[in-house]
C-alpha cells in the first residue's frame, strides 16, 4: 500500500483590490477639498516712480490688502546723481535728501488718494540703487509680498536701463508679484477672485 497524504488546504486567494476610496460629497472633487495650508499676507511692499504702470501696481496691492487685511508699505526710490550719470560733481536743483523730503509729501498724497482709510500705509522714500533699496526695505519691513509694476521693455531699452522688477525678483527676500499693464485698451484690469 502506498503512503497516503494528507490534503493541504489551499489558501484562500489574495485580492488584488485595493480598500474603497472614502466616500465624497457628490460634485466634489480632490481639488476642491479645503487646503491644510494657508497663506498669511500682513505686508505688502509697493515700489512706485509715479509712473501709471506703479499706479496699476498700486491699485492691486491695494485690493491684496482689503482680502488679506494686510498692511502697505509704500516706497520711491531717489537715485543720487552719481548712479545716474556716473559723475559725483553734477550740480542738482537741490540736495538729494531735500528731493527725498518733497517725494515723501507726494506719496503720502499719493496714499491718501488711492488707499482707503481702513488699510494701513506706511510711505517710504529712500536713496540709492532702486532694485538694491526695494530688497533692503523689504528686509527690513519683514514684507511677506512685494508687488511691483514693468513697464515691459524689450530689446535695446531693457538692455541699456535694465529691467528693475527683474532685479528684484533676483534680491528679493519674499515672493514678488510683477503686475504688466494691458495695452490692449489702455486700461488696467483686474482679476476676480470670487
Amino acid at each position: 500500500m502506498k503512503p497516503t497524504r494528507k490534503p493541504q488546504l489551499a489558501e484562500p486567494p489574495r485580492s488584488t483590490r485595493r480598500a474603497p476610496p472614502p466616500a465624497r460629497k457628490r460634485g466634489t472633487s480632490a481639488f476642491s477639498q479645503p487646503a491644510t495650508t494657508h497663506i498669511q499676507i500682513r505686508k505688502i511692499l509697493v515700489p512706485t516712480d509715479f509712473s501709471q504702470a506703479s499706479l496699476g501696481a498700486l491699485r492691486y496691492a491695494v485690493d491684496f490688502a482689503g482680502r488679506f487685511d494686510a498692511s502697505i508699505c509704500l516706497v520711491h526710490v531717489v537715485e543720487p546723481a552719481s548712479f545716474v550719470n556716473d559723475v559725483g560733481n553734477v550740480p542738482l536743483l537741490g540736495s538729494d535728501r531735500e528731493i527725498a523730503n518733497k517725494l515723501h509729501h507726494k506719496l503720502v498724497m499719493l496714499a491718501r488718494k488711492e488707499v482707503g482709510p481702513l488699510t494701513p500705509v506706511n510711505p517710504l522714500v529712500c536713496i540709492g540703487k532702486p532694485f538694491h533699496e526695494i530688497a533692503r526695505v523689504a528686509r527690513t519691513v519683514d514684507a511677506d509680498l512685494i508687488l511691483i509694476a514693468t513697464q515691459g521693455r524689450s530689446g535695446l531699452k531693457r538692455a541699456f536701463l535694465g529691467s528693475t522688477a527683474e532685479r528684484v525678483v533676483r534680491h528679493a527676500p519674499c515672493p514678488v508679484l510683477v503686475v504688466r499693464e494691458k495695452k490692449r485698451d489702455s486700461g488696467w484690469h483686474f482679476p476676480s477672485y470670487a
